[in-house]
């Protein structure tokens, strides 16, 4: 549909996250990416809201934040693939509104249909086999014991909206994805589960390129540092006796009526591959520049491109180690290129308040 042809309070909905993104005292990124996702809901091809979206996710604080937030967590060295997904699943609970919206408490027990609440508890633990450990078994199992969960509930419409949401919520966008399309193809009436998925497949199509998750990796950078850094430690805890590297299998008693534990894998792995699809490419234009990794781990940071605050604060460190771990934090926070610019680094040498540009 041409915007022309869009009712008013649509455009009045873009004007409320126009607001909502440039308030100089308050701005509210999530906010207006909430309201764009209010308008998907209603209109999913309105391609403006789709890009405002993008716009408000680039903004420089929200992204410096949620750096902050990940890296409490997750070292942004850290490539594990499995890692990539803890990151999307945990920004995906940091900067969504829908909970807030439409869920006045987000862990309503009622949502959850009783008579497959073991089931789907089982399936949930499944799951964090892979979110938190990397043992894509337990994800591939966690599907089948949720979808023979929904078929056999009598309450279908629940359940799968619970695994739609707990899909969404553990980063997992193709498959709450594809249990919203069936939960709406039968109860196309559900707006809740509509405004759900309309802001699970823009995840689905977006996430590698959610601007403050470093790109997609395989491990290997992590496997260098942590040779670097601790090798005991990176030995023992690859090892096939680490019970983390050890994928547990469900409990019999968990499962729904006629499934056994050894035979939940069998020809699931092409299901799931066909659900996740080809990842898109990497995005050229980030706002953080991520290159400032391989300058850390080759070590060749080059301080004579920072202030002139950032190299007369390094010079005044003597201890040699703290001057190397200050160079790479700082490094991580310039390389946020949405908040220093190349302007930022254009310093006139005969100014006398440069130093007052320090964030120190």
């Amino acid at each position: 549909m041409p915007n022309s042809q869009y009712p008013q309070y649509v455009y009045e909905m873009m004007e409320e996250a126009e607001r909502l993104l440039a308030d100089e005292e308050d701005p509210d990124p999530c906010g207006a990416a909430a309201v764009c996702f209010d308008i998907l809901a209603l209109f999913s091809e309105h391609d403006e809201a789709k890009q405002f979206i993008q716009r408000a996710y680039r903004d420089g604080n929200l992204i410096r934040d949620n750096r902050r937030a990940l890296s409490r967590l997750i070292d942004e060295w850290d490539d594990r693939p499995w890692q990539g997904r803890r990151r999307l699943a945990l920004s995906f609970g940091y900067v969504s509104r829908w909970e807030d919206e439409y869920r006045a408490d987000s862990e309503d027990e009622a949502e959850v249909p009783e008579d497959v609440r073991t089931y789907l508890d089982t399936g949930h633990i499944q799951l964090l086999e892979d979110y938190l450990g990397g043992q894509s078994k337990g994800a591939e199992s966690a599907w089948q014991i949720f979808q023979e969960a929904i078929r056999v509930s009598k309450d279908p419409h629940a359940a799968m909206f619970w695994v739609g949401k707990e899909y969404a919520q553990q980063g997992y966008f193709a498959e709450s994805t594809d249990i919203l399309e069936e939960l709406l193809r039968n109860y196309p009436k559900d707006q809740l589960a509509r405004r759900l998925w309309v802001e699970v497949c823009w995840w689905r199509d977006h996430q590698n390129h959610i601007p403050w998750i470093p790109p997609l990796g395989d491990g290997s950078r992590f496997r260098r540092k942590m040779m670097e850094t601790d090798p005991d430690g990176f030995t023992a805890s690859e090892s096939p006796d680490n019970i983390l590297n050890q994928y547990r299998f469900p409990k019999p008693e968990g499962l729904p009526p006629n499934m056994k534990p050894k035979h939940l894998l069998s020809n699931l792995e092409e299901t799931l591959g066909d659900l996740v699809g080809d990842a898109d490419e990497q995005p050229t234009d980030s706002p953080v520049d991520w290159s400032y990794l391989d300058a850390i781990e080759r070590r060749q940071i080059d301080v004579s491109k920072f202030p002139r605050w950032a190299r007369e604060f390094l010079d005044d460190i003597d201890d040699p180690e703290q001057r190397r771990f200050t160079e790479e934090m700082l490094l991580e926070q310039f390389s946020n290129k949405s908040l220093y610019d190349d302007a930022y680094f254009e310093e006139d040498e005969e100014s006398e308040d440069d130093l007052g540009d320090s964030p120190f």
